[in-house]
């Protein structure tokens, strides 16, 4: 199973956006997903109609703040290929319940474990913080995607984040590798193409040759609580996230393939 962890600690940004997009474009493609919103806000829950659980335990904090959740009664079906683990308001004081733990930050690889030959892909939509829970989605995370809207303000707030990313490669997780994906960006404007080519020349391989245009369809298809691929299929938007799937797929099972061959 590849865990692609989908983050950025600045908001608005399209990090939800691109997770249950993604998510579901992966799943149209054939590939078993789970997505795991690990955002206080449940954003991405509400964005494929599910209710926020009432039960904490029935959410993805179990999977970070219990020793030994039972993963399999907290996930959801929600479409054919399409699983979520549903987020929790409890997830904005996991810092402070985790605070003299031991090993907190491996809590979602283990619990991850259980489910390891269940699905293909598990895409994990990180809280826009830089706390525990994006710590453990870094540690459980096979790579990550980091959602960079192109704009010089965006771009700016990514060194903190390329700062944890590195720490959790050097301290825990040695095969992580970090993509790049520009996001909301407007083609026509001079300094959205700046920043788009500053993504393109620090990212160098590592950047996403997809890019998700700024487009009021992905808006409305939130607030319709759908994905993409249901709300607009063959949509400009749809289509970009269709290609980001596509990208996907060819980037991480490509690498996988290789890895086979070697072992």
């Amino acid at each position: 199973m590849k865990i692609i962890a989908i983050a950025n600690q600045k908001g608005g940004v399209g990090k939800t956006t691109t997770a249950v997009n993604l998510a579901a474009c992966l799943s149209r493609l054939g590939r078993r997903v789970l997505l795991i919103d690990l955002d206080p806000q449940a954003n991405a829950t509400d964005h494929l109609g599910v209710e926020n659980p009432a039960d904490e335990k029935r959410s993805s904090y179990a999977l970070i703040a219990e020793k030994m959740p039972d993963i399999k009664s907290i996930v959801l079906p929600v479409a054919p290929n399409l699983a979520l683990a549903p987020g929790h308001i409890a997830l904005a004081e996991i810092d402070i319940k985790l605070f003299t733990t031991l090993n907190r930050e491996t809590r979602l690889r283990r619990a991850l474990a259980q489910i390891a030959n269940d699905y293909d892909y598990t895409i994990i939509d990180c809280a826009p913080s830089l706390g525990i829970s994006t710590v453990n989605a870094f540690c459980a995370a096979t790579h990550i995607i980091i959602t960079i809207q192109t704009n010089w303000f965006a771009y700016e707030a990514l060194k903190r984040l390329m700062a944890i990313a590195s720490d959790v490669i050097a301290e825990s997780n040695p095969q992580l590798i970090t993509y790049a994906l520009a996001t909301i960006h407007r083609a026509n404007v001079n300094s959205n193409r700046d920043v788009f080519a500053r993504i393109q020349e620090d990212f160098e391989d590592l950047a996403m040759k997809t890019t998700i245009h700024h487009t009021a369809t992905l808006v409305e298809a939130s607030i319709a609580k759908q994905p993409i691929v249901d709300y607009a299929n063959g949509s400009k938007a749809h289509k970009d996230y269709q290609q980001l799937a596509e990208e996907v797929i060819s980037r991480v099972e490509r690498q996988q393939n290789a890895e086979a061959q070697v072992s």
